[in-house]
């Protein structure tokens, strides 16, 4: 399958998304007239990307079928999307959400897909059971990791939150908050399945990697400026090989994270340890942000790293970024965002790369981005 060929190009991907926007725009402007029962929100990113080297292309998510570098110069696609989210309060116990969210998938398309679609019932005002389509808690900003003005990045780093593309889980989480004094304890745990398609490094589509029996738990702590968390997760992850040949693994994933904010700086750093036997090398993955903010701009730089425990080039990614950026927050609701990025590949790795060639391993890639996030 040559799936550069099908990919539209960069004006046609905005096209695509049109129709969405247009529907997303009309919901809002009659949110005043809708029933106080319900409530509604969107937010979207405008971005354009470049790539140094024509030997593979990068992409934001293995979502994506191409990018930039080896398919075009420079690509709308890696991190442009658009979203919306419908709010309902049937009672002061009752409540559900619908989010839904059109971006760069494998289908070559914009389409739209439910990010988010539960129900949600409290039993006390902090004990909390959901039932649905939810957010899966695996990194420190998974309910914002799609939401640009909800973050310092253009982008968060691949090198970790690639490790584990699952963004939702189908299934049942229980959550508990507990004040004591200042400091906020919040324990979730949870239960279900997803399935998802990803690109391989070849441009390769790997359709229905399932993860069945998809449990964990998270703990995250807040008080004052700071916030931290630790999470666990399990699951069995099915693949089909071939036609007739599917295997079963068990996976595992730890992540620990804290970001402080005292409102003129901020600090934020994740690590993670992903087991995935039998079908790649353990990895370990990590990154630290740290960014100032004066008046409307904010000057960033982060560092991001993701290594194997073992040496396998053909099954691991080895990739580190240092990324310098600048946000502008030019009107409210609205920012700008300019960000450069300096990939390194391992000695034999392309990394998150798609359509990969020879060369492009262990070679050094530069990155210019730009995007303008907004939320209404």
């Amino acid at each position: 399958m040559n799936t550069l060929k099908n990919k539209s190009t960069m004006c046609g991907a905005c096209l695509k998304a049109m129709p969405l926007a247009i529907v997303l725009a009309t919901g809002a402007a009659h949110a005043e007239d809708a029933s106080s029962m319900f409530s509604y929100s969107g937010f979207g990113t405008i971005g354009a990307t470049h790539s140094s080297s024509k030997d593979g292309d990068y992409v934001g998510t293995l979502y994506q079928t191409s990018g930039t570098g080896a398919t075009r110069a420079w690509d709308m696609g890696v991190d442009s999307k658009l979203g919306v989210q419908v709010n309902a309060k049937f009672t002061d116990q009752f409540s559900a959400v619908v989010q839904v969210i059109a971006m760069d998938r494998t289908n070559n398309t914009f389409g739209p897909r439910f990010e988010w679609a539960n129900l949600q019932y409290a039993i006390t005002p902090d004990l909390k059971v959901r039932v649905g389509r939810t957010a899966l808690p695996t990194f420190m900003v998974s309910d914002t990791r799609m939401v640009g003005y909800s973050n310092p990045w253009i982008r968060p780093p691949l090198e970790t939150y690639s490790v584990e593309p699952l963004t939702n889980v189908d299934g049942v989480d229980v959550s508990y908050k507990a004040r004591i004094g200042s400091l906020i304890n919040t324990v979730q745990v949870y239960d279900g399945k997803t399935s998802i398609d990803v690109v391989a490094g070849s441009g390769q589509i790997v359709r229905g990697i399932t993860s069945q029996q998809l449990q964990g738990i998270d703990d995250s702590v807040e008080i004052g400026a700071l916030t931290a968390r630790i999470g666990y997760s399990r699951s069995n992850i099915g693949l089909d090989l071939a036609p007739g040949y599917a295997i079963s693994v068990a996976s595992k994933l730890i992540n620990i994270g804290a970001i402080y904010d005292p409102g003129n700086w901020f600090v934020q750093g994740e690590y993670s340890r992903s087991e995935l036997p039998g079908l790649t090398p353990t990895e370990k993955a990590y990154y630290l942000t740290g960014g100032y903010r004066v008046g409307n701009f904010t000057p960033y730089a982060t560092y991001a790293k993701v290594t194997p425990e073992q040496s396998i080039a053909a099954l691991s990614q080895e990739q580190k970024t240092v990324s310098v950026g600048l946000r502008w927050d030019a009107m409210k609701n609205t920012d700008v965002k300019l960000q450069w990025d300096r990939v390194s590949l391992g000695s034999g790795n392309t990394g998150f790369f798609t359509n990969v060639q020879p060369a492009l391993a262990g070679s050094t890639v530069n990155v210019v981005s730009v995007a303008v996030d907004f939320v209404f």
